[in-house]
C-alpha cells in the first residue's frame, strides 16, 4: 500500500496516464497574480481552530490510512541511479534528529548524547542566551540511523542516450547551451530560449548530464515566479513525453516553484504542489525525503492549512527522516504564525542542541517569528544581542566562502553550513565545528533591519524608530533593502494625514527621493512593480494634495514599463484616489492615457 493509494479510491478527478504539469496549472496561471502584502499587521490574531476543508481532510485521511499500512515504508524503487545534486550521504545514512518519535514501534537509543555535549568550550550558553528567557531543558538524544532511499526513475532506467540530430545546424544550439550552463549566473531567459530552438521535445537531443545541469540551473532563483515555474515544468513535461527519468531533487524543485510562484500562497498554489507530490510518490514511485517534506510543510503553513502542515510533519517523523537546518528554520516561522513564542524559543534551542550553525539567517527567522508571535520586545532583545555578539568577534572569517554580498552568496553559505555541520557532527570533529560556528556571521543585515522596520512602520506606527534604524544602517554600512520603502509607504497611508501625526508630508518626500535614488542605483530587491507604485500613490494621496499625487505618478510612470495588467491595476487605484476633476488634466491627452510618456 503506497502513501497516496487512497487518492485513487476516493477521487475520480485523477487519471492514470501521464499528464503534463502545465495543463494542470493553466487555470492557476490565467487568474490575476496575487501579490505579497506588505501592509498586513505583523501581529495577527491567533489562528482560529482548524476547520478541515475538503482538501485538508482528503490528504490527511490519505496520510493516516497509509500510516496504518505495515508495507508503507517499503522502498518501491530499487535501481541504482543517484541524484546528481543531492548531498552524498555516509553508508549508514543520516541520523534522525527527531526529539520525540511517535508511535509505529520505532526504537530510540537510550543514554546517547547530543552533538553539543561533545564540544568542549563551545559557546552554547552564549548562543542560547540570545533568545532563551525561560531556561528550557532539551532532550537531544538521537534516533537510530535511517538508510537512504533507492534509485529514482520515471518509467525507465537511467539509460538515456541523445538522439541523432535531424538538422545538423541544431548542434550550434546544444554547444551554446553547454557554454551557458558553465556560468552559474547565466540568464535564465537566454538559456531557456536556446533550449527552445531545438525540435520538440528538446531533451531527447541532450545528454543526461546536460539535462540535469539545465534543470538545476533553472531551479535556482532568487524568488519563484510564474515564468520560472512555466520554464521548469515545461522541461519536465518534455522529459515525461520522452520517458526520461526525473530525479527526486527535480520533483522537489517543481513542488517548490508550483507552490510559491504566485507570491502569496493560497488554496490553488497548495493544490498544485500536492498534485505534483502525488505524481512523484504515487506514479513515479519516488519517496519524498526531508527536503521534499520541508517544501510541502512550508507551502501548507503559508497557505494557512496548519492541520495539513502538522500531518506532513508527522509523516516525516513516521518515515524517520532527519530534520536538518532548513526544517528547523521553517519551524521557527511556523510557531511564529501560531503566535507561540515559547514554541519559537524551544525550536531555536533544539536547533542549537542538534549542532546546527547559528548565523544571521537563523536569528532573522527568530526575530520575525517573535514579532509574529506578539513579542516585539523579545525580538528587539535578540536584535541588540546580535550586535553585541558581532562586536566581540575578533578575527574575520577566512576565504571567499563566507562572503555575503548577494542572494547567491547567502544561498551558498547556507548550504555550506548545512553540509559541514552535518559532516562534522557525524565525524565527531568538535574543534572544527566550534571554529565553523565562530566564523558564522551574526551581524544584523538588510533583512534584519527590514523585519524591524516593517513592524514599526505598519503595526506600531513609529516613524522615529524607522528613522533611527535607517541611520544605524548607514552608520554600519549595511546596504539598503528596497522592500523597506514599500512598508514605509504603507505606514504613511495608515498613519499619515492626521493632525499631530509624525508621518508628515516632508518626511514622505524624503523617503520618496530615497526610493527614486535606489531605483536609479538598482539596489538589491528594489523593484518597480504595481505593488510599490500603488503603495506610494496611496501615501501621497493620504499626506499631500491631489496635485502632488498626480506629479508622483508622472515621475514614476516615466521610469516604469508595466504590462497591461499592471498598468490597469494602478489605474483602478488612482481613479479611486483622485476626483474626476484631477483626472481631466491637459488638452488633447487625458491624464490617464496609458501610452508610454516617453
Amino acid at each position: 500500500m503506497s502513501l497516496l493509494r487512497t487518492l485513487d479510491r476516493t477521487s475520480a478527478v485523477f487519471i492514470t496516464h501521464a499528464r503534463p504539469f502545465l495543463a494542470f496549472l493553466y487555470p492557476l496561471l490565467e487568474r490575476s497574480s496575487p501579490k505579497r502584502s506588505f501592509c498586513k499587521k505583523v501581529i495577527k490574531n491567533a489562528p482560529p481552530p482548524a476547520t478541515h476543508s475538503r482538501l485538508d481532510t482528503f490528504f490527511i485521511q490519505a496520510l493516516v490510512r497509509a500510516g496504518s499500512c505495515p508495507k508503507h515504508a517499503k522502498q518501491i524503487s530499487t535501481l541504482s541511479g543517484r541524484d546528481s545534486h543531492s548531498v552524498r550521504q555516509n553508508r549508514g545514512g543520516p541520523k534522525s534528529t527527531w526529539r520525540k518519535p511517535e508511535s509505529r514501534g520505532f526504537k530510540r537509543r537510550v543514554g546517547g548524547k547530543g552533538p553539543l555535549d561533545k564540544v568542549k568550550n563551545f559557546a552554547e550558553k552564549e548562543l542560547q542566551a540570545l533568545v532563551d528567557y525561560y531556561g528550557m531543558e532539551l532532550d537531544t538524544r538521537p534516533d537510530e540511523d535511517l538508510p537512504d532511499a533507492g534509485s529514482l526513475v520515471w518509467n525507465v532506467g537511467d539509460d538515456h542516450e541523445p538522439w541523432p540530430l535531424r538538422d545538423k545546424a541544431d548542434a550550434v544550439h546544444i554547444k551554446k547551451l553547454q557554454k551557458l550552463l558553465e556560468d552559474d549566473e547565466a540568464p535564465h531567459d537566454e538559456i531557456f530560449d536556446t533550449y527552445k530552438k531545438l525540435p520538440s521535445p528538446g531533451v531527447v537531443y541532450l545528454s543526461i548530464g546536460l539535462i540535469r545541469s539545465l534543470l538545476h540551473h533553472l531551479a535556482i532563483v532568487e524568488r519563484p515566479t510564474p515564468i520560472a515555474m512555466q520554464r521548469f515544468l515545461s522541461i519536465l513535461d518534455d522529459m515525461k513525453t520522452a520517458h526520461i527519468h526525473i530525479i527526486r531533487s527535480e520533483w522537489t524543485s517543481a513542488i517548490h516553484l508550483a507552490g510559491r510562484a504566485m507570491g502569496k500562497v493560497g488554496s490553488d498554489e497548495l493544490q498544485s504542489a500536492l498534485h505534483i507530490w502525488r505524481d512523484m510518490e504515487h506514479r513515479a514511485a519516488i519517496k519524498g525525503r526531508d527536503v521534499t517534506f520541508n517544501v510541502l510543510f512550508n507551502v501548507a503553513v503559508k497557505a494557512g492549512r496548519y492541520s495539513l502542515a502538522e500531518s506532513f510533519m508527522k509523516e516525516m517523523q513516521a518515515r524517520r527522516l532527519p530534520m536538518f537546518r532548513y526544517w528547523r528554520v521553517t519551524l521557527l516561522y511556523y510557531y511564529g504564525v501560531l503566535q507561540n513564542g515559547n514554541g519559537v524559543r524551544k525550536a531555536y534551542q533544539e536547533l542549537i542542541a542538534a549542532g546546527e550553525i547559528v548565523d544571521t539567517v537563523v536569528l532573522n527567522a527568530v526575530i520575525a517569528s517573535l514579532i509574529r508571535a506578539g513579542e516585539p520586545s523579545a525580538a528587539e532583545h535578540v536584535f541588540e544581542r546580535m550586535k553585541r555578539l558581532h562586536a566581540t568577534r575578533i578575527s574575520p572569517a577566512p576565504g571567499h566562502r563566507f562572503l555575503n554580498r548577494n542572494w547567491r552568496d547567502r544561498r551558498a553559505l547556507g548550504l555550506l553550513f548545512r553540509d559541514e555541520s552535518r559532516r562534522l557532527v557525524r565525524e565527531g570533529r568538535d574543534d572544527e565545528l566550534k571554529r565553523l560556528q565562530d566564523f558564522a556571521p551574526v551581524a544584523p543585515d538588510s533583512r534584519t533591519y527590514g523585519i524591524l522596520m516593517r513592524y514599526y512602520a505598519t503595526t506600531a506606527g513609529n516613524i522615529d524608530r524607522v528613522d533611527e534604524l535607517l541611520r544605524e544602517m548607514k552608520l554600519n554600512s549595511v546596504p539598503l533593502d528596497g522592500t523597506v520603502f514599500i512598508v514605509i509607504f504603507h505606514g504613511f497611508s495608515a498613519f499619515g494625514g492626521m493632525r499631530y501625526s509624525s508621518w508628515t508630508s516632508s518626511k514622505l518626500e524624503k523617503f520618496w527621493n530615497m526610493y527614486l535614488k535606489a531605483l536609479d542605483q538598482q539596489l538589491e530587491r528594489t523593484w518597480l512593480s504595481s505593488l510599490a507604485v500603488i503603495a506610494a500613490l496611496k501615501a501621497f494621496a493620504r499626506c499631500t494634495e491631489p496635485e502632488r499625487t498626480v506629479h508622483a505618478w508622472e515621475q514614476i510612470r516615466a521610469l516604469w514599463k508595466p504590462n497591461e495588467a499592471e498598468l490597469e491595476s494602478v489605474m483602478v487605484v488612482l481613479r479611486g484616489l483622485l476626483s474626476q476633476k484631477e483626472l481631466e488634466g491637459g488638452e488633447g491627452r487625458g491624464f490617464f492615457d496609458a501610452r508610454d510618456p516617453g
